[in-house]
């Protein structure tokens, strides 16, 4: 009986397969995702064949953790340890667009050989080869379609691929791997790596040489090679970004199921009076009902699951951000999607279930299905819906709308939810752009450079390149500039600005209490950042294993700032691990309209460094590309999801109307004339989901701007485009979703419609 329930309105019951298993799809995809980061970088550790991993005290993540080679060679002679040796990561951007990550190794040590090679051969037996060896990752050669003896250009090195390898792990299938020699000159980071892997001698000594290791360096931290991965944040971030975006896809195909199920209540009204009349208890209405949801949730969630590896397929073959992760199935993750479509079926199912329990006999045989040519059902209970003498006074398509006000409330929502996430998401984007620009401005920057071809995290330019930029004579200043963050006990993500203390862009630091800085172990912070930590002037602020003294307090107006601490460049360099070198430089001119001739010209004699205009520059940096590239996932999400939604609530509108628009077909209407109208009912009503989508975009923007830490400091910039484009996505799923019940809606005969029950 619940099958076939489900299955009389095979259009509709499709549809509401379809956006539930979205959802699930979007669980499995990007958990997929996220496991495999987390794979992955247990695969760096597990795979090297170490016991111990050294990584920099503080660092906001282990690949960006600088630490000297110098320790690896102590260590490596004492009696306890096998061998020791430096692994360095970056990432570096090929043709503008896609990622690739690149490991630096020992050729001849431990840690490289679990990089079983299956083309070609390995870095060890590739000294005698022309040109600078590198082995490439299968997926990652498939991917850039490169073979053994192809070149590849890394940043400005060229590469010769004298090995395919394969791990097993997505994340090194992935990559290329280079001699350590290179990684670090590709880097710009000399006798430095990410981490320091430790081998023991006997495996039972691993406390005690951990012990011993933290003594000697206490500015490092150590890890065991099971437990690397539960420390690195970078894995829960985006763990937490996937969860986030599943949630939504999730919420929006819960809305559809209900929405579905109350539309099946209600065309069933009759049969479950028939029902109750018959001796039904109340529960055994509420127990179809829900066995109805559980079984549509049930078969959607087996679909998203198979739609869900589908996508997370395309995604591991694709150079995007979220490609280079890698992807993971695990028992848990199926589970937990089985869990979250259970939880779908029984909250998606409880309220219309509850509703048709409510139904009396009486009423409910009395119930007639659709409005007739009059344009007025008769009431079932308080809650169904009526026209009333005020929505009389409206015109047609709202009045028409306004009969069934739950599902037009729940389609509302459905489309709403994903256009909120589109304001809430792309007002930051557009607040961090706005912020960034400013920043610039305030420092009197026309001319912005950062490192080409590499992610902005790993930007490095070294400073002979800014003496030679400030010697032009149009060039007035010069500032080198380095942006991180750490991780305090205080603090999760502690942002550090690093500006020489005499150069033109410190300026903007305005101080409100003490002093600026001039001395070494100085340190000015935000007025914001002051009130959370409780530092005042005088204060010892303690980073990664240094101690700096607070000498001033500073205010910018820009909240970003405010909540940054700010030393000299010298000592940034020396904490971050970028000897001689600045992530950015901000170039002041004489003259601000000559700023678009100096940047071609600087493009033209420095290749390997972008130059773009102050007003530009966010659109230069990496992480600013990630976030516009997530904002157009969550949009195509919201069109694909308010669409399906849109149009199973306009279908059944055709189907309940089938009578009506057969008289007005018999009055005279013709074809183009039903399409308008119910094109008309599907562009207002999508209209209204993207109003709703921005109210409720600004309110949890709101709420986000209420959460500790960096995330509340950045203020979202909601500009009119963003909000016209939100009314606007809002309409296109409204229009694309009407299409087909309106076509349907004009094929119909007057004489078969009128027939209809």
């Amino acid at each position: 009986m619940v099958f076939k329930n489900l299955f009389r309105r095979k259009g509709r019951t499709i549809l509401t397969l379809l956006g539930i298993s979205i959802g699930v799809a979007a669980i499995v995809a990007l958990g997929a995702v996220g496991q495999g980061l987390r794979a992955g970088f247990g695969a760096l550790t597990r795979g090297s064949r170490a016991d111990l991993v050294l990584t920099q005290a503080n660092a906001y993540s282990a690949l960006m953790s600088a630490v000297d080679e110098s320790v690896a060679d102590e260590i490596s002679t004492w009696g306890e340890i096998a061998g020791a040796e430096g692994f360095l990561f970056t990432i570096v951007v090929l043709d503008g667009s896609a990622y690739l990550y690149v490991f630096g190794y020992e050729p001849d040590g431990f840690a490289i050989q679990h990089f079983r090679i299956v083309e070609g051969q390995g870095l060890a037996e590739a000294r005698g080869v022309r040109g600078k060896p590198l082995i490439l990752g299968r997926r990652a050669a498939e991917s850039l379609k490169l073979q053994v003896g192809d070149s590849l250009r890394l940043t400005s090195g060229a590469f010769r691929v004298v090995g395919i390898f394969e791990t097993g792990d997505g994340l090194e299938d992935r990559a290329a791997v280079v001699p350590l020699a290179e990684a670090q000159t590709l880097a710009h980071q000399p006798h430095l790596a990410s981490m320091i892997y430790v081998k023991l001698r006997d495996p039972s000594l691993l406390e005690r040489v951990r012990a011993r290791i933290e003594r000697r360096f206490p500015d490092l931290t150590v890890s065991t090679t099971a437990g690397f991965a539960d420390r690195e944040q970078m894995v829960q971030i985006v763990e937490g970004m996937a969860a986030a975006i599943a949630a939504l896809a999730v919420v929006i195909g819960g809305v559809g199921m209900t929405n579905t199920l109350f539309m099946s209540v209600f065309e069933r009204t009759r049969e479950i009076g028939l029902l109750r009349a018959l001796g039904w208890h109340r529960r055994q209405v509420l127990t179809l009902i829900l066995s109805e949801s559980l079984v549509l949730a049930l078969i959607g969630g087996a679909a998203g699951v198979g739609l869900g590896v589908l996508v997370t397929w395309a995604i591991s073959r694709s150079g995007s951000y979220l490609g280079l992760f890698g992807t993971h199935f695990s028992p848990a993750l199926f589970a937990r999607a089985l869990i979250t479509v259970v939880v779908l079926g029984l909250v998606g199912g409880a309220y219309p279930a509850w509703w048709a329990s409510r139904l009396q006999p009486v009423e409910a045989l009395q119930y007639e299905g659709g409005a007739g040519g009059r344009g007025v059902r008769r009431r079932v209970t308080k809650h169904a819906t009526r026209i009333t003498s005020h929505t009389l006074h409206l015109p047609a398509t709202l009045r028409n709308l306004w009969r069934r006000r739950t599902r037009t409330a729940l389609t509302l929502l459905g489309i709403g939810i994903g256009i909120s996430a589109i304001i809430a998401l792309g007002g930051y984007v557009q607040g961090m752009d706005n912020l960034m620009t400013q920043m610039w401005r305030a420092g009197q920057i026309d001319v912005f450079a950062i490192e080409a071809e590499v992610d902005s995290d790993f930007s490095a330019i070294d400073e002979r390149v800014g003496a030679r930029i400030a010697a032009r004579p149009d060039v007035k200043a010069v500032s080198g500039i380095i942006m991180s963050g750490i991780s305090t006990p205080e603090n999760p993500m502690l942002l550090i600005f690093g500006y020489h203390p005499r150069e033109l862009a410190i300026r903007h630091f305005r101080i409100q209490e003490g002093k600026p800085l001039e001395g070494s172990r100085e340190a000015i912070v935000g007025r914001k950042l002051a009130d959370e930590m409780g530092l005042h002037v005088g204060d010892t602020l303690r980073l990664m294993n240094s101690n700096f003294r607070v000498v001033g307090v500073f205010e910018t107006g820009l909240a970003y700032e405010d909540i940054a601490v700010v030393i000299s460049l010298r000592e940034a360099q020396a904490l971050l691990g970028k000897p001689h070198q600045v992530m950015i430089y901000g170039i002041t001119l004489h003259d601000p309209r000559q700023a678009e001739r100096v940047r071609d010209e600087l493009e033209a004699i420095f290749p390997e460094v972008d130059f773009a205009l102050s007003s530009d520059a966010t659109e230069t940096m990496s992480d600013y590309a990630v976030l516009q590239e997530m904002v157009g996932q969550i949009s195509f999400l919201a069109i694909f999801i308010g669409t399906v939604g849109m149009l199973n609530t306009m279908l059944m509108s055709v189907l309940e109307r089938t009578r009506e628009i057969g008289v007005l077909r018999a009055l005279g209407w013709c074809r183009r004339r039903v399409l308008g109208m119910i094109l008309r009912e599907s562009l207002v009503l999508g209209g209204a989901g993207g109003v709703c989508g921005i109210l409720l975009g600004l309110v949890i923007g709101k709420m986000v701007e209420l959460l500790p830490g960096v995330w509340g400091t950045l203020k979202p910039l909601y500009t009119p485009q963003l909000l016209v484009q939100a009314v606007i996505i809002g309409m296109l799923a409204g229009v694309v979703g009407g299409l087909y019940p309106a076509w349907r809606a004009t094929r119909m005969r007057p004489v078969e419609a009128l027939r209809y029950e």
